[in-house]
């Protein structure tokens, strides 16, 4: 497996073991740190809260080889703007032939260097640069998707998955998802009109639209910023109905129900989401 790096500035780096070297004895590619609540229990012992995943911690060991000292300065400076988070976060990629996998980094320390090499020749530095990932989960640059669609029939609103289920009302359907990620992923539903009395759920819990998305219009529900759009990034979250869930999916196999009404050939929902993991190896 291959790493790179991507800076705000837009530069990427290759760890290619050529000009830029990642060594063995990385760390933080395991099971993110965990917060676990138990609080004492009057019978004895104690009662589980909950457990939830800390930032994860990432350490890469890298030495940046050069032809000369100024060579091995230039490179290291390139590394230093690339790692500078004033404008955003530093992307660690995994690059497999499954599919790329993201970590979005913020540099932490660490940099201090050590050098090598022959004076008037080549030259290498090292330093084991230290980082902090606000959300600990690697990220799948393969978007998921399923579109909800009247199909050929105009009859409702019907899912474009080889495996489904569908009631029967003229405008349901239900939507097996299966999530063969570590961790539950939140889900990104685009909405085009028309449609009416839409609702989106999970077990019961979800959320529906308190107006008509007519003809030509868009509305966006990002679950994970919790967040309903428009055409231009317009806030449109005053047409939720009260107390909605931006639920997410669970890992394994879920039943997701969209109905909805007033639906014609131009109608869609589409939902996109990209897969977590906890462990990387390679």
């Amino acid at each position: 497996m291959t790493y790179s790096i991507t800076g705000a500035n837009g530069d990427t780096i290759t760890f290619d073991n050529e000009d830029f070297v990642l060594e063995p004895g990385i760390g933080g590619f395991g099971i993110p740190p965990t917060s676990v609540r138990i609080d004492d229990s009057v019978r004895g012992g104690g009662l589980w809260r909950y457990t939830r995943r800390l930032p994860r911690n990432v350490d890469l060991p890298i030495i940046v080889l050069g032809d000369n000292q100024a060579d091995v300065e230039d490179k290291l400076r390139r590394l230093a703007r690339l790692t500078q988070d004033t404008l955003g976060p530093t992307t660690l990629t995994a690059i497999r032939g499954s599919g790329n996998l993201t970590l979005e980094l913020h540099y932490a320390g660490g940099a201090e260097l050590t050098y090598g090499g022959e004076t008037g020749g080549p030259t290498w530095a090292r330093a084991l640069y230290s980082f902090q990932a606000p959300q600990p989960y690697w990220e799948s640059t393969t978007v998921e998707s399923f579109t909800v669609t009247t199909g050929e029939t105009g009859r409702g609103l019907l899912p474009e998955l080889t495996k489904l289920k569908v009631s029967s009302s003229d405008a349901l359907g239900i939507i097996l998802v299966n999530n063969t990620a570590d961790v539950p992923v939140f889900p990104e539903f685009e909405v085009v009109g028309p449609v009416e009395n839409l609702q989106v759920s999970l077990n019961g819990e979800g959320w529906s639209f308190n107006t008509t998305i007519v003809e030509g219009d868009i509305v966006v529900v990002d679950h994970e910023a919790a967040t309903v759009t428009g055409i231009g990034g317009v806030n449109r979250y005053s047409i939720l109905n009260a107390s909605p869930k931006f639920f997410s999916l669970p890992p394994g196999t879920s039943s997701v129900l969209v109905s909805g009404t007033g639906a014609n050939l131009n109608t869609a929902i589409t939902c996109n989401y990209q897969l977590r993991y906890e462990v990387v190896h390679g």
